[in-house]
């Protein structure tokens, strides 16, 4: 009996199909990119909201030749974005040409596995993302 109920668990388990898990709707996060070749260093914070179709991003671009603080606001179900050059303090207002980049996972997406970011040996020094 005891063997029955073991194999019918672990039938069970290996039944199971991995979901995609629903993302935030609203998320702020860092953004940071070195390209040695052209010598050009970002930095900067991005802010996303799926619900209103928004983006912000407040970046700092280190060239050889100059520092540029740009404040992007893209506002996509206006079809307008807004480059708010903080250094020179002038603005520009743009017609978006791209469409609505939506950051979720999709509902037919497909699982390929787990990875840590970091190190799982060391409490906190790591992260357990799901690829899809």
């Amino acid at each position: 009996m005891y063997t029955l109920f073991v194999l019918c668990l672990f039938g069970v388990a290996l039944a199971q199909q991995p979901k995609p898990c629903t993302s935030p709707q609203q998320w702020e996060g860092r953004v940071f990119d070195i390209n040695e070749k052209q010598k050009v260093t970002l930095q900067g914070i991005i802010s996303y909201d799926a619900t209103y179709h928004r983006t912000r991003v407040i970046e700092d671009i280190q060239t050889s030749h100059d520092d540029i603080v740009l404040d992007v606001l893209e506002l996509h179900d206006a079809k307008l974005q807004f480059i708010y050059n903080l250094k020179y303090q002038n603005c520009s207002r743009l017609p978006i040409e791209h469409p609505w980049k939506d950051y979720g996972i999709p509902e037919n997406a497909t699982s390929y596995g787990e990875a840590y970011i970091g190190t799982s040996s060391i409490p906190g020094a790591g992260v357990l993302v799901t690829l899809w």
